[in-house]
C-alpha cells in the first residue's frame, strides 16, 4: 500500500508541475492552490526516500487515488477541476478564484 501511496503523490506532483498553460489568463489563486498541492504531494515521495515514515491509512489512499485520476482527467489544469458547465449555475469556489483576478 505504501508503494502505490508514494507513486500516486509522486504523479499528482509531476503532473501538476508539468501543466503548461496554452492560452487564457493566469489565475493567481489557482496558481497557489497548484504550488499548495505539488509541495504537499510531492513531500511524500520525498519523505519516503529520506526514510521518514509517512502516515497512512486506507482513507487517505483513497484520496490520493481519486486525486490523481481527477488532475489526469484534467491533464494537470487544476482550474478545470473547479469550472462549472456553462448552462448551469457557476460553483462557489469557481466564483472565489475568478473574483479579483484581473487585478
Amino acid at each position: 500500500m505504501m508503494a502505490l501511496y508514494v507513486c500516486l503523490c509522486g504523479f499528482i506532483a509531476l503532473r501538476l508541475l508539468a501543466f503548461r498553460r496554452v492560452e487564457g489568463q493566469h489565475r493567481p489563486r489557482v496558481a497557489w492552490m497548484a504550488y499548495l498541492l505539488v509541495v504537499a504531494t510531492g513531500s511524500v515521495p520525498l519523505r519516503h526516500l529520506l526514510g521518514q515514515s509517512v502516515p497512512l491509512d486506507v482513507s487517505s489512499l483513497v484520496m490520493a487515488l481519486l486525486l490523481a485520476v481527477a488532475v489526469c482527467a484534467a491533464r494537470g489544469n487544476l482550474a478545470d477541476l473547479f469550472r462549472a458547465p456553462k448552462l448551469r449555475r457557476e460553483h462557489p469556489i469557481t466564483r472565489f478564484i475568478r473574483r479579483n483576478d484581473h487585478v
